[in-house]
C-alpha cells in the first residue's frame, strides 16, 4: 500500500508567499505578488480604514534640528539646507539649539494638558503637534516634519501673544459694540503670521477700554505697507467690530470697509 507524505504548507508575512509540496520534496513557492489582480498598494487606495506611513528614524531630536535650522535661517547660513534632514543641520547643532527646543517642547506640553483639562476640542494640527511633542522626537511619521519647521515660529508667535492678551482685558469690558462703528486706537504691536495655509501680518491696537482690536492683512496686499505707516500712531478707525476669542482671550476683530479717520 502506497503511503502519500502530508502535504507542507509554509510561509512568510515578511516576503508575502506561500510555499506548497509534499515533506521531502521540493517546494513550489507561490509569491502573493505574482497572484493576478493582487496589488500591495490596493487596499490603501479604497480602504480608509488603512493608512500606509512611511517612518523616519534619526539621531538628533527633530525639534532640534528644526530650532538649530531656525537659528541658521536668523544668521544667514541657510541657503543651503533644503530639508530638515540635511546633514548640514545634524553638524551644526549647538547647545543653545537644544535648550531652546527644550523650552518649546516643554511649553507646549504644558499648554495642551490645559487644552485638555478644559477640554477643548482638538484641531488635526493640534493633535498632530500632541503626538509629536509628547516623543522624543527621533522616531516620526513624515507628515511631522512641515509641524517641526514652523514650531519655532508659532512658538515665537504665541509668546508674544500671550504678552499681548496679559497686559490687557482678557474678556471684553465695558463696550459690547458689534457692527459698524468708529473706535479711538493706540498702536500695541504686528506679528507676522507664516503657515503653509497663509501669510499675514497681525496689527494689535487696544481702544479707549483697553480692549484689544485685530486687524490682519495678508502680505501680499498692497495696502500692507500703507497700514504699516499709519499702524504706529493714535487713530481713529471706523469698521465692522466682531468679537472673537482665541484660546479663551476675547477681543474685536476689525473688518469690511476699513476707515482711518
Amino acid at each position: 500500500m502506497t503511503i502519500h507524505s502530508p502535504w507542507q504548507i509554509s510561509g512568510s508575512g515578511s516576503s508575502g508567499s506561500i510555499s506548497l509540496g509534499a515533506a521531502g520534496q521540493s517546494i513550489n513557492t507561490i509569491s502573493l505578488s505574482s497572484l493576478s489582480g493582487y496589488n500591495n498598494d490596493f487596499e490603501f487606495a479604497f480602504n480608509d480604514n488603512v493608512k500606509k506611513y512611511e517612518i523616519f528614524e534619526v539621531s538628533q531630536d527633530l525639534l532640534v534640528l528644526s530650532t538649530c535650522w531656525y537659528r541658521l535661517r536668523k544668521e544667514k547660513k541657510a541657503s543651503n539646507i533644503s530639508k530638515l534632514t540635511d546633514n548640514t543641520l545634524f553638524i551644526n547643532i549647538i547647545d543653545e539649539d537644544r535648550i531652546f527646543a527644550g523650552t518649546i517642547r516643554d511649553y507646549y506640553s504644558k499648554k495642551i494638558l490645559v487644552w485638555k483639562l478644559k477640554n477643548n476640542r482638538l484641531t488635526s494640527f493640534r493633535q498632530d503637534l500632541s503626538e509629536f511633542i509628547n516623543t522624543d522626537g527621533k522616531k516620526f511619521k513624515e507628515t511631522m516634519m512641515p509641524l517641526a519647521y514652523r514650531l519655532p515660529e508659532f512658538y515665537e508667535y504665541d509668546i508674544e501673544f500671550e504678552k499681548i492678551v496679559f497686559e490687557h482685558n482678557r474678556e471684553i469690558k465695558y463696550d459690547d459694540t458689534i457692527g459698524r462703528s468708529t473706535k479711538n486706537l493706540s498702536f500695541v504691536k504686528i506679528l507676522n503670521v507664516n503657515s503653509k495655509r497663509f501669510k499675514r501680518s497681525e496689527f494689535w491696537f487696544r481702544d479707549d477700554f483697553n480692549n484689544l482690536v485685530n486687524i490682519s492683512i495678508d502680505v501680499h496686499n498692497p495696502l500692507l505697507s500703507l497700514l504699516t505707516k499709519i499702524a504706529c500712531q493714535d487713530l481713529k478707525l471706523t469698521a465692522v467690530y466682531k468679537k472673537s476669542v482665541r484660546d479663551g482671550f476675547e477681543f474685536f476683530k476689525a473688518s469690511g470697509n476699513l476707515q482711518f479717520l
